[in-house]
């Protein structure tokens, strides 16, 4: 280990544990955005996915991260993936984590103007009129590219800012959660709640609508409980090293799960799942609210609370963790010296700015294709494209841990830790429901539905471009430069860099 490595900045467990909270999306927003689509069945949706996904994959990055070939590894997932799947498709999984991360930005951008505005305006139907009005939307377009490049500006400084800007957005976004939650059990322990005059009467388990637009929006909860395999690449920045990295992902996965499905239970007693849905992706949180006695002028402290979250919590890490991971253990030379070029803290400085370039033509793309949509309508499409693409690097994952477990006695595979035993059995059947609902959701949410293309033809063939075409086109390129790499260095087999 260098010097240079050995002096990198360490952040405590707690600040660890905030940090990663603050990265897989931990804010009352993500819970009311399901609630808008599956309604009654949201907590039910989540509960399954925090059971069937959520926990045993952590356990999996565990298992992973535990393999002692690979403990000087920097970014975490796709050295694994090197070692278990072939340098080849290891670094495959590496690009398409940072390419189908591109997405995620689309969608959380315009979300963050949305909030700025509602931190001055309480006037839901005011924002949301102005939000759809055609002329508006350059004008998110020009802003989101402007914050995602001041995101990339901070991501460029290393894990002693992101810490510290992330830890502070996880404690926001958590006391949101519980300021939620506790005015809600206040409210309901004072008698009924009412909406506009009548009693609301929480409906638990619903009609389960299997639709395609519900398939695809399973993503959005799978999306939400995921990500936590980007923490590895910061592992070595935690005081305690690999002990506390294990403790702040099962922490995070039990904290996260057990206060998200609470708060979707709360959702179904205090505003009715049919408003919800009229009200859409920008305003449901905001109603949510009123109906806990808040006052309107509490509208502008949600958005503004929303906007620290996001912009100093999700959108920071989600900039600059996937490019570290792809950048700094790709075949070294395989994007040239530039590219692959890292400071002391394992930062690819030139990566971050070629993300930067790439997110701004897709914004631009993008809502060009849906410029005569409505803005819930433009939030869904993105949130269907980012949900769908952030599934494939689980599938990459889930692959490779199929291999890890049926050759366990591979030597170069020896760790300290086996969820569920040493035995296959019972940890593949553990990842079987993981690959079903992972398959089904991943193609109803990258596909547009019969119903998007009705609605919008143009929007829907640019969303089909921007999702399975690009990703096919991604994966001969990946294929075609990795190929090309392997010619001009046939001896190198190594599964990392070190720095």
């Amino acid at each position: 280990m260098s010097e240079n490595t050995d002096s990198r900045y360490k952040m405590s467990l707690m600040t660890f544990l905030f940090f990663s909270i603050a990265g897989g999306g931990f804010v009352l927003k993500g819970v009311v955005s399901q609630y808008t689509e599956w309604g009654g069945n949201s907590w039910l949706l989540y509960a399954f996915a925090s059971l069937l996904y959520a926990i045993p994959y952590t356990f999996m990055i565990i298992e992973f991260s535990s393999i002692k070939k690979l403990r000087e590894s920097e970014s975490g997932y796709q050295s694994w993936l090197n070692l278990v799947l072939g340098r080849k498709m290891g670094f495959i999984a590496g690009f398409f984590y940072f390419y189908v991360n591109i997405f995620y930005f689309v969608d959380l951008l315009p979300n963050v103007i949305t909030y700025f505005i509602y931190t001055f305006s309480s006037d839901v139907d005011f924002v949301s009129g102005l939000l759809n009005q055609t002329w508006f939307k350059p004008i998110i377009s020009i802003a989101s590219i402007a914050l995602f490049w001041l995101a990339t500006w901070v991501s460029m400084k290393g894990p002693k800012w992101l810490s510290r800007l992330l830890s502070f957005a996880g404690y926001a976004g958590f006391a949101l959660t519980m300021i939620f939650i506790i005015s809600a059990v206040y409210k309901l322990s004072s008698g009924t709640v009412m909406f506009n005059g009548t009693p609301i009467i929480p409906e638990y388990v619903h009609h389960i609508d299997l639709s395609w637009s519900k398939i695809a929006s399973m993503s959005w909860a799978l999306q939400s409980l995921g990500g936590l395999e980007a923490l590895a690449a910061y592992k070595r920045n935690i005081r305690g090293g690999e002990r506390n990295f294990k403790i702040g992902l099962i922490l995070n996965v039990f904290i996260f799960s057990i206060i998200i499905i609470t708060s979707s239970l709360l959702m179904n007693m205090i505003l009715p799942a049919e408003e919800a849905s009229k009200l859409g992706l920008l305003s449901a949180i905001y109603v949510a609210f009123q109906q806990l006695d808040f006052p309107i002028w509490w509208t502008n402290v949600i958005a503004l609370f929303l906007m620290i979250t996001t912009l100093c919590g999700s959108l920071m890490l989600w900039t600059s963790a996937p490019v570290k991971m792809l950048f700094v253990d790709a075949p070294k030379g395989i994007f040239g010296h530039k590219l692959s070029e890292v400071n002391s803290e394992g930062t690819p400085i030139n990566a971050l700015k070629m993300q930067g370039v790439v997110v701004t033509i897709i914004i631009i793309l993008f809502m060009l294709g849906q410029f005569n949509s409505g803005m819930n309508s433009i939030l869904i499409a993105v949130r269907n494209l980012d949900g769908g693409a952030a599934t494939l690097p689980v599938i990459f994952m889930i692959v490779g841990y199929v291999k890890l477990r049926w050759k366990s006695n591979n030597p170069d595979f020896e760790r300290d830790f086996h969820f569920l035993g040493k035995s296959r059995t019972w940890s593949l059947l553990s990842i079987v429901p993981i690959a079903i609902i992972f398959i089904a959701s991943t193609i109803a949410a990258l596909v547009p539905g019969p119903a998007s293309w009705d609605e919008n033809f143009v929007g829907s063939l640019i969303q089909l471009i921007l999702g399975p075409v690009s990703i096919i086109a991604v994966f001969g390129y990946c294929m075609f430069s990795y190929n090309k790499w392997k010619v001009k260095n046939p001896d190198d087999n190594s599964y990392f860099n070190k720095i």
